[in-house]
């Protein structure tokens, strides 16, 4: 199935071929209802063929999630949980399950920390049982483990093999990555000193302001369960539905407004590199900061190099317009292309805003703009 993206008025929207059916029961009771797990969607027409657009804003598929994530059991679980419970969501108004596209590419996901909500693509058409997409879900896990952690492997390994068997819950698939814990001992008495206080509370600072994809809704925010056992599978569901529940989210980006910043050129070292630079020459893979603030410029050693807010990218940004992950360069022989990550506020080549997954290629001397901070492509 072709997936298409468009960017319209700083919301993103992911396109693919079909028709929804206005008189069906499940259309009406979607549009009806505001359920939280479903993806919003519309349907247009345009060339003669029937397109539905889903609104995908502030969130990533499940592929760039893996991509930027290391995939562990305990992440594996939380998204099993969180498939769980927006299916029981979508239950609830009696909505076929076989209606939803359960791919890495049309599950998306709006991360909080260590957990993330999981939103729906509907699709009028069966799309399959959960069963059998799952299935296919997993073999793409299995292909994305680190070979190195063992363990991990071989408990994600017993659960796609759980999943050959055909008949299965996903219950049974939380139930087999569930890892026992033991009890810790509480410590009754733990003194600090001065200095190791210190390095303690700025650890928890760094812990708590880390985002994965904008800072800007810190509402997002929220605490998460671990050490699931066999024994409190049900539990886990209801209570990371209660956790849902309760969030509250925020545009705190939308009540700031953005302010344009002039092209400023200081008579420095940069004005000589840029003078001799020819139409026809070959990039160097340098971003080179072009704003008021104080930001790094950054030089591209990766085929695959990531910007954004959180400290695990290869290029920090600190402006709390930027997204988490915001975007990534790739590196294709001697070119370079820059591909938006479905950031809050966009990216820009050239004052052309970036629709989200498409790569662009770039020049010397491309102006790139992240949110509100600019960069001169060297």
């Amino acid at each position: 199935m072709e997936i298409t993206y468009e960017r319209k008025h700083n919301e993103s929207y992911m396109v693919l071929e079909g028709e929804l059916n206005a008189a069906s029961y499940e259309y009406r009771m979607i549009m009806d209802n505001n359920i939280s797990a479903i993806l919003d969607m519309n349907s247009f027409e345009i060339d003669g063929k029937k397109r539905i657009s889903y609104k995908i804003s502030r969130k990533e598929n499940l592929s760039d999630y893996i991509e930027t994530n290391d995939l562990t059991v305990g992440l594996l679980t939380s998204f099993v949980v969180n498939l769980q419970v927006a299916l029981d969501e979508a239950s609830r108004y009696l909505i076929d399950e076989e209606h939803f596209l359960l791919d890495k590419e049309t599950i998306f996901l709006e991360k909080s920390k260590e957990n993330c909500r999981v939103s729906l693509c509907y699709f009028p058409d069966s799309c399959g049982s959960v069963q059998t997409q799952f299935r296919d879900l997993m073999e793409y896990f299995v292909s994305k483990l680190a070979t190195s952690d063992r363990e991990a492997s071989r408990k994600i390994y017993e659960a796609y093999e759980l999943c050959l068997k055909g008949d299965y819950t996903l219950a049974e698939i939380i139930e087999c990555l569930a890892v026992e814990e033991a009890p810790q001992e509480i410590q009754v008495e733990k003194v600090f000193l001065d200095e190791e206080e210190d390095e303690k509370e700025a650890s928890d600072y760094e812990e708590y302001n880390t985002d994965a994809i904008g800072a800007e809704y810190i509402s997002d925010y929220y605490e998460v369960e671990e050490g699931y056992s066999k024994n409190i599978v049900n539990t886990i569901i209801e209570k990371t539905k209660a956790i849902f529940g309760k969030m509250h989210f925020e545009d705190e980006a939308s009540t700031e407004r953005e302010t344009s910043e002039d092209f400023v050129i200081e008579p420095d070292y940069e004005i000589d590199e840029k003078t001799v630079l020819l139409s026809d020459s070959k990039p160097v893979g340098r971003l080179v900061y072009d704003g008021n603030s104080n930001e790094d410029d950054f030089i591209i050693n990766k085929d695959v190099f990531r910007i954004g807010t959180a400290q695990a990218n290869d290029a920090v940004i600190h402006a709390r317009t930027v997204s988490g992950n915001h975007a990534k360069i790739t590196k294709e022989g001697n070119d370079y292309y820059i591909t938006d990550s479905n950031s809050t506020n966009g990216s820009f080549l050239n004052s052309l805003p970036l629709v989200y997954r498409k790569p662009y290629k770039l020049k010397p001397m491309d102006v790139i703009r992240f949110a509100t901070e600019s960069y001169i492509f060297l």
